[in-house]
C-alpha cells in the first residue's frame, strides 16, 4: 500500500501534480534508495531500519482504468 511505501521513503503524499505544462499527467514515477525493510509477524507489518540498501521504483497511475494501457 501507499502507507507502507511512504514508511519506507519511496512515496510522498501531496507532491504529485495532475498537470504539467497544461497537459494531464497519466502516471507518477517515484524512485528512492531505501535502507528500511519490513518484517511480518502474526499478520502485523513492522518497518525495520538499517537494512541492505535497495533501490525502489514505484509507478502510480493517475486514473485507474483497470488496465495497463500498454497496447495503445
Amino acid at each position: 500500500t501507499r502507507a507502507l511505501l511512504a514508511g519506507m521513503g519511496v512515496y510522498q503524499e501531496g507532491i504529485a501534480k495532475q498537470q504539467v505544462n497544461g497537459k494531464d499527467v497519466t502516471a507518477h514515477i517515484y524512485e528512492y534508495t531505501t535502507q528500511v525493510g519490513m518484517s511480518i509477524k502474526n499478520d502485523v507489518v513492522s518497518l525495520v531500519p538499517k537494512q541492505q540498501p535497495v533501490q525502489m521504483l514505484f509507478c502510480l497511475k493517475e486514473k485507474n482504468s483497470k488496465k495497463i494501457n500498454s497496447h495503445s
